[in-house]
């Protein structure tokens, strides 16, 4: 019968409590605002989900992106209080952790934000590996995923490259992180060498490619309540690492 009745189906909808309405949008393929737009002028009931769907990530790649985000948060303040996810792509050349406008951004979004994502390319060695203690005002970070480009021969350690574990310390609530290609040969774990463990234990562990010995040696403290650990390609490393865990995981 509703199928056949395009204003009952309407009406059926709008009756929907606005979570269970967010959770119906959220199936819309990825990135499709065209539909959420549309979605959004087809009735008041649909506004708040629709621009909770479509506000849910906030992708910045450049000083130019954050420019144009923060000029939407500013003439559309309540749509802040949608975003849950941070898009980071440090490209092109490092300006994350110098970016005013991004430090203005996260003045707006930082009691909202429950998941970041992160791909960093450096341009030489020595370039220090994600640091950006800028983002550290994040304190309700549940999640992250970092990515770096390809560099399997780089070998960092001669820098005191203990950049990613003191990154991740920021987050004191961390529960799930994504390695998706830490790629920077780095050697295990240096009795000798200062590094605070983790603040945090995680329960979700998701390792699509990493190389890090040292980050994989300083995580093995967090691991005591995992819950879930997904590894897409095991380097032989990190079979050791597991190896050597054994039941504690």
């Amino acid at each position: 019968m509703i199928k056949h009745c395009p204003q009952l189906y309407k009406m059926s909808l709008q009756q929907l409590p606005p979570e269970l309405l967010c959770a119906i949008f959220s199936h819309l393929p990825p990135n499709d605002g065209q539909s959420l737009r549309a979605l959004a002028l087809t009735c008041r009931a649909f506004i708040s989900p629709a621009q909770a769907s479509l506000f849910d990530t906030v992708f910045v790649s450049s000083e130019s992106d954050a420019c144009i985000v923060l000029a939407k948060l500013e003439s559309i303040p309540h749509i802040k209080m949608f975003a849950r996810r941070l898009s980071l792509r440090d490209i092109h050349r490092p300006w994350i952790q110098h970016s005013q406008v991004l430090h203005d951004i996260l003045g707006l979004v930082y009691p909202y934000i429950v998941s970041l994502d992160i791909l960093q390319r450096r341009r030489r060695p020595d370039s220090p590996r994600f640091a950006f203690p800028s983002l550290a005002q994040l304190t309700l970070l549940e999640k992250i995923s970092l990515s770096e480009e390809d560099v399997l021969e780089l070998k960092t350690m001669e820098y005191g490259d203990n950049g990613i574990p003191t990154f991740l310390n920021y987050f004191p609530k961390l529960r799930a992180i994504t390695l998706d290609g830490c790629y920077v040969h780095n050697e295990a774990v240096d009795s000798s060498r200062s590094i605070a463990a983790p603040i945090f234990l995680l329960e979700r562990l998701d390792i699509r490619w990493s190389s890090d010995s040292l980050l994989l040696d300083w995580l093995m403290p967090a691991l005591s309540l995992l819950q879930k650990l997904h590894v897409t390609l095991a380097t032989p490393n990190l079979s050791t690492k597991l190896a050597q865990a054994g039941e504690s995981l």
